[in-house]
């Protein structure tokens, strides 16, 4: 079986489902269907900003995650280790980037976990877990006092 095949037969819209219930946020068309995650964590390495048809997406990785609060699954499934990808500057994502975004820093977040075996690989992450949709209506960052939704 191919990889792409693979990616295919473990996305939720195939029928496989991450959470192990049915949570509001999975309405939304950018949900994969995971559970959602309210992290502590620390910023360990930046990627810089992706620009592509007027919407950015940062990406970088945090470790050192502490899970405050979990919906639709075990706080076990979340790893000491996630790529982040968040959107911005369209009505989807926040409203800008995060200012000041660097290595060392500590973060808060809340978005949908994937967990590895679901995300899918990119340029920028070859196999981490993830953390997305961080922004309104499912999420939120927290950074240097400063909220982004």
């Amino acid at each position: 079986m191919s990889q792409e095949q693979e990616q295919v037969l473990r996305h939720p819209i195939f029928g496989h489902t991450l959470a192990n219930c049915e949570l509001p946020h999975h309405q939304y068309a950018l949900s994969l269907k995971g559970p959602l995650v309210h992290v502590r964590a620390v910023v360990k390495h930046v990627d810089p900003d992706k620009l592509e048809k007027g919407v950015g997406h940062m990406h970088f990785v945090i470790d050192h995650i502490e899970v405050l609060t979990i919906k639709g699954a075990d706080k076990s499934l979340v790893l000491p280790e996630a790529f982040c990808a968040v959107r911005f500057g369209d009505k989807l994502g926040l409203k800008k980037h995060i200012e000041g975004l660097e290595p060392g820093q500590p973060i808060e977040l809340q978005g949908e976990y994937i967990d590895k075996n679901h995300a899918y690989p990119s340029p920028d992450n070859p196999g981490d877990a993830v953390l997305h949709f961080t922004h309104h209506p499912v999420g939120y960052v927290l950074y240097h006092g400063k909220r982004y939704e």
